[in-house]
């Protein structure tokens, strides 16, 4: 059995107008943060329950505003978007960092997207 993953990343929004995004670092590089997909709920549900359990994020205070897919080694992965407020944001756990977007166009550079998020 194939196991399918799902991805994304929050947009946070600080007061100062600029933005941030989550990230997941592993062994010295960055990648949007990943999860696989439970049998028992559907992608988009496997991704927030991630987020609530792994990421300590309240997915009540969270908006998704894009979905793509990426492609990397030939399989397909959806890469979700949210945003959120500054003032919701919590600490994150090791491994997991809000970064600039230059640190996210890196990122974007290394995978193949069908469709380009747009991130205003």
């Amino acid at each position: 059995m194939v196991t399918k993953q799902v991805s994304g990343t929050i947009m946070l929004h600080l007061e100062d107008g600029s933005k941030r995004f989550l990230v997941h670092e592993t062994e010295g590089s960055k990648e949007f943060a990943r999860t696989d997909t439970q049998t028992e709920t559907t992608v988009l549900a496997s991704f927030l329950n991630f987020l609530k359990s792994n990421v300590h994020i309240d997915v009540n205070h969270i908006r998704l505003v894009e979905l793509t897919n990426t492609q990397s080694n030939g399989t397909n992965t959806p890469l979700y978007v949210f945003e959120m407020m500054s003032e919701e944001a919590t600490e994150l756990p090791k491994d997991f960092a809000w970064e600039t977007p230059d640190s996210v166009r890196e990122i974007l550079g290394t995978i193949e997207i069908e469709g380009v998020p747009l991130f205003e």
